[in-house]
Order: C-alpha cells, then structure tokens, then sequence
C-alpha cells in the first residue's frame, strides 16, 4: 500500500491556521492552500509532487530491480499527477488513449515514463510551516514507470514488444543509449533499438512478467509489467473493407473498418451476418477483441463452420453520435448488398449500442426506399429505452477527477456524444436535485424518429441479458452501494455512492470530501429526488462497483457493497415502455403486444451485459438460421423513394420522390395529431424524379414549431409517408 502523506504537513497543522472552505471542483486549490509556502518553493526539476494526493505511491517506482510491478492504471495516474504537479516544465502525452495505437496489430507499444521531481523533505515541515524557505526543504526522486498500449494478446505464439523515441517521456535532457526488454517468455533481456521490435514466443496462456530497462547517461532504470497471454493464436480475418459513410451528419463522414471471415468452404461472401460493435470507450478493441467477444459460447466458430460470413463492423470511434455511426453502417450494408448475389440474404445484429446503429441504419435505408437484402435484424442488450450508469458514480467521477486519471478519463467518456445520447440520466455541472437525460438525448430520439424509427420490412428479434423474472441486482432502492473513508489527523478522503431511489424525498446519492489537515476542507454532496431506481433493476449489468473496488486507493480502501449495477434495464432491451423497471416479463401478455419486436430472448437471472450464454446463443442461430418465409419486397412502393433532408432540419428542407407513371399527386406536411399544416404539391405530374422545397413554414406563414412531422404523399394508387424533424 503506497504511505500516507508525509509528516512535513503535520508541523504546518500545528501553526492553527484558519479552515479555508472550497467548491467541489478546487481540489487543487486546497491542496496549493495546505501547501503555502512549499508551493513557492524554487524548483530545479520544475514538479513539486505534493501539489496534487499521491493516489500513485510514486516513490516506489524508483527505477531499481526491486520496485513494485506497474501496469497501465499506474502509468496514467503517474503521468497524470505529474503533468498537474508540475509548473509548465512537462508536458506528457495522453496517456488515455495510448490503448487505440495497439488495435488490430501483433506489434505493441510500450511507453516508458522517466521523469526528476521534487518533495519536501520530512525535516523541513515545521520550517515550511513558519512561512520560511529552508536551503534544503527539497529532496529530488526519480519515477520509472513502463506499461504496454494493451495489457493483453491473443497472439502470444508470435508477437512483439516496441519502445519509439516518443515513447520515452520525461525530463531528463540526457539521450538514451541503452533499451532492453525481458517479455517474460524465458529468453531473458534483449537488447533493441528505438523502433526495433522485440519478439516474444509464448508457449503457454496466462500471466506473464515484462521488464523493461532503459539507460541514459551512464544509469540502467528497470520496470516491469503483468501482460496476459489471453490465447496463442486467435484466427484472423480473411478480409478487411474500410467503410467511409456516404452521408455525413452534421458535417462529418463516419469512418471504420468492417472485418471479414468467410464462411466453411466461401471464397467470397456469400450469406453473411454483420454484427456492429458496441461503445468501446477508448476504441482499443480490434479484430482480436471483437473475435472474442463475438466467440463466446463459440458462437463465432459455430457461424463459421455452418458457412455463414462474419462481417463485423469496428468504428473509428466508436464514442461519435449514433446518427453518424448509423450512417455508415447503412454505407457498410450497402456495400455487402453489392456482394450478394441475387436473391440472397443478410443478418444483421447489432450489440448494445450497435442495435442503435443499425436500428438507426436500416430505418434510414428503408425510408430512403432502397433494396434492403436483410431477412432478420437481431438486438442484443441494447438501449432502446436507455442505458444506465449510476448518477452517484457520475458524481464521483466528477468530484475525484481533478486528483484521478481514470475518473477524468471515464468523466470524459460521460461527456461523449453517444454516451449523452444513452443515457437515462446524466450528470450536471451545478448537480441537479431532479435528475434528467442530458438534452442530446431527447435529440437523438427525435432523428432516429425522423430517420423512421424501426426497420419494418425484416423480422425484429430481440436479446435481453437483464432478468425476464424482476430479479434485481441484490441491493434495495436507496442502499449503498461504494464506501470510501478515509481518516487520520492529515486527511480525510470521503468517496460514498447510494443508489438512484424510487420517486421518494430528497435523497442522498453521493457525498464526496477531502481535507488536507485543518487547512482546507473541500466537500460534495448531491442530493436527488423523483428519480425511477435504475441502478438495483433487472437488466444486463455491468460491474463497476467491482472495478472501483480492485482500483489500488493508497488512502484506505474502496469497498464495492454490491458487485454490479444495472446497465440495461430488461424493459429497454426489449423496447417495452408500458411497463415497470421490476415487472416481471417472462409470460406477461404485455410483451407480445407491447414490444416491436417478432420475439425475444429473456433469462431468468441477470447476465453481464453482452454475455453470450448457451441459452441466448442457440437463439441467435436459430434467428439467423431462420428461412425467409415471406422476402419482403425490398422497396416500399414500387418506383418511389420518398424522402427528406437534411434531417433533422433548422429551417428549409427538400422533399425528393419518384413516380412510375404520370399522375395526380397531392404533397403534404401533417403534424404528429393528423392535421395537415401545409400543402406543397397538388395536380398533375410526369413520371420520373421530382424535388419540391419546404421552408419549414405552415399554411399561415409562420414558422412551424419543433416537433415530429409527417411528409405524405398521395397518388390514385398508393400512400406514403416519411417522418421529418423539425428543430429549433
């Protein structure tokens, strides 16, 4: 366990200084404030590391054979205090999304933080404390930290270790002459160069030791590292397709990469499924991942060998608006329809939030009136009705984020567009007493709608991992779930998290604090109240709490009271609102008649969320399976594509469609209660293509408020309509 900070700050209690009070977000000011004079301090190295908690234990990690072994949760933390601890003399870089430049390559980065700062030494407090400036207040140190890009590969017959000049950070004006690295596979420490890969052949999965040793003028430093050999050789695709979106939305064109593995016996692509990943935080997850994930249960491997291609799309970036990514998994599907033959089918199955996507992509095709050779669409776990993060976690994250890497960086992912547009409730900055969805979400469902919702012309089947039965996840509405007290006559660290309660008076969900002696005193609380109990319902879970519990806290200890929480509530994966969080499901007449979806998949029990089990995995086979009894035509009306755009629109829009045959044609605009608000079309019109504009006005001249609105255009032999969203 890292120590506890040092005595120096206990001579400069006893000077009785005044209690100094601050905002939730002046940790840092607190900390300068309990500082005082040391914080004046002349420096040479240009980091004073008691400027910022030591969540690190910094001084253990001193470049000697013996100090502990690091991993890429320190590394970021290290790096973080550091940049924060100094005055402007490092700047590092971003150790957060370190992780994406290992995606899908057998080659891993290692990075290698060396960096002199200073602290006061022990002696020197009391001085400090009479507002002195002692000649020798100060003590240099040294951290040597080293962490791989991921922590783990499934290659481990064959892969390889690599440290880049801009991989060695720190400030240390002496060049390196020297780069050594132990994989841990028996061979021992190899010598390299910058850029020089260094090989590792693993006999066995498991656990292994990395070491690292890099000399510069004249002085060998070592770390060391866990690196899980996960498997020694996962398959790899048979193809890559690189997909930029056709459509951009709000000015930007999704990119990602579509990996494909053929079917038994296919040379090509011939039946395939697509699955569309889900939120990948920190978009480290590649082929590897992905295979794995999409193999558990060996669903992957079955697929395969019962000649079925996988096409599995991973974002660019996956944290985008989920109208972005759902434009280019309409483009990815476009593509593969130009691979198939005539008359053949496609599955697509969308994970978590890439059920969002292509709910979003194959509603946007089908309103656009193109040829959709998709038999069935599969939704595993996903947030139709929204996804949950525990609002006292939020605020944890808040509060503890200017001190954590890890709560700043999860912040960061609180902050992302499709995060904002997912979640049921969503932090603010002052913390709100009636908790909402930020405004991106309200937004969203209002283009998805406008994009037409569902996909009507495939069969809709739905995965749940939440409990069918209104099991919760073992904990009451209200009850704590994550304590944190810590408490000595030099600081206090207080980190307390309650679950969401249900529709009662003001609650407590979180209660946050940290004082540096009797010096500064910085405090959070955030009460709640009309809030539905997200966090204990049935649904697909996520263990969180477990993740803060294993997090290392050198100021006493993170307990998670309960392991996991709810992520996607059983209803929203179902697409069920007429129901409660708890109703039981499983042979409720509610649900055939309050889902859209043809049929689902419920558990007795919660299930991690996106967990492939026996029992959900012979669902999906036998949905993808499944012969197309009836194919659906695969254009709404023969010869017309009615459509809109842009959408949502701010203001003038246009209105393209096609007629077979010349005819009488009325256009119109209809508000979401049947009433038309304006005529754009009425009489006669030649076959073929025809665009009218809509400034957005109703029949009086006004300007049309924001709301949903129905395009309807009527011909002696057919009716359609298309949603178009109006916004402010």
């Amino acid at each position: 366990m890292p120590p506890a900070p040092r005595p120096w700050l206990l001579a400069s209690a006893l000077m009785l200084l005044p209690v100094v009070s601050f905002a939730a977000d002046s940790i840092d000011e607190a900390i300068r404030e309990a500082l005082g004079t040391a914080d004046r301090l002349p420096l040479r190295t240009g980091i004073l590391h008691d400027r910022v908690l030591d969540l690190t234990g910094l001084s253990r990690f001193d470049g000697t054979p013996s100090a502990p072994r690091g991993n890429l949760a320190l590394f970021r933390q290290a790096a973080y205090e550091l940049s924060r601890a100094s005055r402007g003399a490092l700047r590092l870089p971003e150790a957060q999304t370190f992780a994406s430049r290992a995606a899908g390559s057998a080659v891993i980065p290692i990075r290698v933080l060396d960096v002199a700062y200073e602290r006061v030494r022990p002696e020197a407090g009391a001085a400090i404390g009479r507002g002195e400036v002692p000649p020798d207040a100060l003590e240099e140190a040294r951290a040597f930290l080293a962490a791989p890009a991921i922590e783990h590969t499934y290659r481990g017959a064959r892969t390889s270790f690599v440290i880049e000049p801009d991989d060695v950070s720190g400030n240390d004006a002496l060049p390196v002459t020297r780069i050594e690295i132990d994989p841990g596979d028996g061979g021992g420490f190899r010598s390299a160069g910058f850029g020089e890969p260094v090989e590792a052949r693993y006999g066995a999965t498991g656990e292994v030791i990395v070491r690292v040793r890099v000399t510069r003028g004249g002085v060998a430093r070592e770390a060391s590292f866990a690196f899980d050999v996960r498997a020694l050789a996962a398959p790899l695709p048979d193809d890559t397709l690189f997909v930029t979106a056709s459509e951009a939305w709000l000015g930007q064109f999704g990119t990602g990469r579509a990996y494909v593995r053929y079917g038994q016996g296919h040379t090509s692509v011939v039946n395939p499924v697509v699955v569309i990943e889900g939120f990948d935080l920190d978009n480290s997850m590649s082929w590897d991942e992905l295979y794995a994930l999409l193999n558990q249960e060996g669903l992957a491997d079955t697929i395969q060998a019962r000649g079925y291609d996988a096409i599995v799309l991973d974002f660019d970036e996956a944290t985008n608006p989920i109208e972005e990514n759902g434009l280019l998994t309409a483009e990815l599907i476009r593509q593969v329809r130009a691979m198939l033959a005539p008359g053949a089918r496609m599955s697509v199955v969308g994970a978590s939030m890439g059920g969002l996507c292509s709910r979003y992509a194959l509603a946007h095709l089908e309103q656009l009136g193109e040829p959709l050779p998709t038999k069935t669409w599969i939704s595993f776990d996903t947030p139709h009705l929204g996804a949950n993060i525990p609002l006292g976690i939020q605020y944890w994250m808040q509060f503890f984020a200017s001190q954590s890497a890890d709560a700043a960086f999860l912040l960061s992912r609180l902050d992302t567009p499709a995060a904002r547009e997912m979640l049921v409730y969503h932090y603010t900055t002052p913390a709100s007493s009636s908790p909402s969805a930020d405004p991106q979400r309200p937004a969203f469902l209002a283009n998805l709608a406008a994009a037409g919702d569902w996909p009507t012309r495939i069969r809709r089947v739905a995965v749940a991992n939440g409990s069918g039965t209104g099991t919760g996840q073992g904990f009451g509405l209200g009850a704590q779930i994550i304590r944190w007290e810590y408490n000595n006559l030099l600081v206090t660290i207080l980190g307390n998290i309650w679950a969401l309660p249900d529709n009662t008076p003001t609650t407590t969900i979180f209660n946050g604090r940290i004082r540096i002696l009797f010096v500064s005193d910085t405090q959070k609380s955030v009460p709640v109240s009309g809030t539905l109990p997200y966090d204990g319902a049935p649904g697909g879970r996520r263990a969180t709490m477990t993740q803060m519990d294993t997090t290392a806290a050198p100021y006493g200890d993170i307990v998670a009271l309960h392991p996991a929480h709810c992520f996607i509530p059983t209803p929203s994966a179902i697409a069920l609102s007429t129901v409660g969080l708890s109703t039981p499901l499983i042979g409720n007449p509610s649900v055939p008649s309050g889902t859209p979806f043809a049929a689902v998949y419920l558990p007795t029990a919660n299930e991690d969320h996106v967990a492939i089990t026996p029992g959900n995995a012979a669902f999906v086979l036998g949905e993808i399976e499944q012969p197309v009894v009836a194919a659906p035509d695969p254009m709404p009306t023969p010869g017309v594509a009615l459509r809109s755009w842009p959408q949502p629109s701010r203001g003038a829009s246009t209105i393209a469609f096609s007629l077979p045959t010349e005819g009488r044609v009325k256009l119109s605009v209809v508000d979401v209660a049947g009433r038309t608000v304006q005529v754009l079309q009425d009489g006669v019109l030649t076959a073929g293509e025809h665009r009218v504009p809509w400034s957005g006005v109703g029949e009086s001249g006004r300007q049309m408020a924001a709301g949903i609105y129905f395009i309807t255009l009527e011909t002696g032999a057919f009716t359609q309509s298309v949603r178009a969203a109006v916004l402010k």
